[in-house]
């Protein structure tokens, strides 16, 4: 449902086409469009709690336009916690006693439009329109409570919150132009906008409000591509993108809007040379910058602890234009059955105006994350029915940012650089098909992060993973034709706290490692309609992703959808 119809990740391929903070795989979401019959389709889910869903999708080509049109609605009054949840005591109270999570509850509508006119086969041009309203809880914390009184005139803040208006809707206007067979054109313009109501509450049973913090955000831009290809042997790419933020936030309803804005582009070229022998080389660079225009705080005169007085704002020190060179080179070989590929790519994240000025967690002095990325791997078919794929990794990354290494004066951990971090490891899958009826999968990663920085209290690195793996299994009924779908993911232990250059006492503290298990049986009907049943965490595992912050027990859903 909605207007994505999938999602293709290609590895190996750190292109520098995509603009500023990109990452080092390639992510194309594939959009739907209307066929030549229209198309009506439904779909609908039940699960415990109040879960639900049910959405409708309507397609069409009517001569040279096509459309799609589609909302979903979803509701849920909590998700349930694994019975083995032990609660925990916090300053007296317990935060959280097991059952269905408390706070965990939403409600939330989509709606997505797409629209466009394919005048000539060698032109199409698209405009797509989405809009979603939404409002949640934030599941507290099972090991800690913040609340902060309003001072005066300093409002109150509270980790007993919700989001009770969190709306987001944009508008794209998409075209591609086949200038001639050896020239394509391809561009974009957007304009996003988001804005939210952060609720802050003075306690667990969410009953008084203290505060209402409001953000606005919204992005508007563009991206240009020329694809060109003047003998077989090269094919050439060139990009340009241009993007604006705007951020504007208030700590609560009687204070002006803080005002923040920034403008990042990149401008890049790759190009991929071929050979009659299966090998091909690929060379690339981008320069992309981040210019911080404006950005707001507030003063306040501190009578007391518990007295502050307005003043009003004031314009904050931006820091110098961040820019970067980022070059990248690789290749591919394949022959028969076997495909061996590498690459060497600089990578540049400049940090986000949230990252920078958050109230809760900004760093105004962060800096460009940069990192150096090499891979190395080999993909080989086995016949018909056995793939298998291995590749080592080395990432050097300097000015890592991450939210785990400092805290600020009321204990909230705070965006930081951390000097010098490395990556080292390797990934490896493989996929049995046994026959058309049953497949097996599996895969592993293995990643030893290790922190270098010259000041560093211990080589420990927050929020890396060294092992993960997944099994795979999916098996079709014979005669009956109901599928079984079984997937299990295995994730290590992770570093939460370690001690840092600013607290070198601080106690080490990690998550536990788990796996999870999680299952899907379905039956299709004459192609038109489909039932299923999921049953998600299926041995009720006591997990979490986050210290404090525990995960979804044994939760079930049963569903259908149904083309008209």
């Amino acid at each position: 449902m909605g207007i994505i119809s999938k999602i293709e990740i290609t590895k190996n391929a750190p292109s520098v086409l995509y603009g500023a903070n990109a990452q080092i795989a390639v992510i194309n979401v594939v959009t739907k469009k209307g066929t030549q019959k229209p198309s009506l389709s439904l779909q609908g889910e039940i699960g415990e709690n109040g879960t639900y869903s049910g959405g409708l999708s309507h397609g069409n080509q009517i001569g040279a336009v096509n459309y799609w049109l589609s909302y979903l609605h979803e509701e849920s009054d909590g998700w349930r916690m694994s019975d083995d949840f032990e609660p925990t005591e916090v300053k007296g109270k317990i935060l959280e006693d097991g059952g269905f999570r408390i706070n965990s509850d939403y409600k939330k509508d989509k709606f997505w439009a797409r629209m466009g006119i394919t005048p000539t086969t060698d032109s199409e041009y698209f405009v797509s329109f989405h809009i979603m309203d939404s409002e949640f809880g934030h599941p507290l914390a099972t090991d800690y409570a913040k609340y902060f009184p309003k001072a005066g005139d300093k409002p109150a803040f509270s980790s007993y919150s919700r989001f009770d208006d969190y709306r987001d809707w944009g508008v794209d206007l998409s075209g591609k132009h086949t200038i001639s067979s050896a020239l394509t054109l391809r561009g974009k313009l957007f304009y996003h906008d988001h804005q939210d109501v952060y609720v802050s509450y003075d306690g667990p049973d969410f009953d008084t409000v203290v505060a209402e913090s409001t953000y606005k955000d919204n992005f508007v831009g563009g991206s240009l591509f020329g694809d060109f290809q003047f003998a077989d042997m090269h094919k050439g790419h060139v990009s340009l993108h241009f993007k604006q933020d705007t951020h504007e936030g208030r700590d609560d309803d009687y204070l002006p809007y803080n005002k923040y804005e920034a403008y990042t582009g990149s401008i890049g070229t790759e190009h991929e040379f071929f050979t009659n022998f299966g090998l091909a080389l690929y060379a690339g660079a981008s320069y992309d910058w981040f210019d911080i225009t404006e950005a707001q705080d507030y003063v306040y005169e501190k009578l007391s602890s518990s007295n502050y007085v307005f003043e009003g704002q004031t314009d904050m020190e931006t820091p110098s234009t961040m820019s970067e060179f980022n070059p990248m080179a690789g290749f591919t070989w394949e022959k028969d059955q076997i495909k061996v590929y590498g690459s060497v790519a600089k990578k540049t994240r400049f940090p986000t105006l949230g990252q920078l000025y958050s109230s809760s967690s900004g760093n105004p002095d962060l800096t460009a994350e940069k990192s150096i990325n090499y891979t190395l791997g080999v993909t080989k078919a086995f016949g018909k029915r056995v793939t298998a794929d291995v590749s080592g990794f080395y990432h050097d990354i300097s000015g890592w940012i991450s939210r785990d290494y400092v805290q600020n004066l009321v204990g909230d951990d705070v965006y930081s650089n951390v000097e010098d971090v490395s990556m080292l490891g390797f990934e490896t899958s493989v996929k049995v098909v046994f026959c058309d009826y049953f497949s097996v999968n599996a895969n592993y990663t293995y990643n030893h992060a290790k922190d270098e920085s010259d000041n560093r209290v211990t080589d420990k690195v927050a929020g890396v993973p060294e092992n993960k793996y997944g099994l795979g299994c999916a098996l079709t009924i014979p005669k009956v034709l109901v599928k079984v779908d079984l997937q299990g993911i295995y994730v290590d232990t992770m570093y939460e706290d370690l001690p840092t250059p600013l607290d070198p006492t601080n106690e080490t503290t990690r998550s536990d490692d788990y796996f999870i298990l999680n299952t899907r049986i379905s039956k299709k009907f004459r192609d038109r309609m489909s039932v299923y049943v999921s049953l998600n965490n299926l041995l009720d595992e006591d997990y979490e992703q986050e210290i404090g912050f525990p995960g979804e027990g044994r939760n079930f859903r049963v569903g259908f959808s149904l083309d008209l």
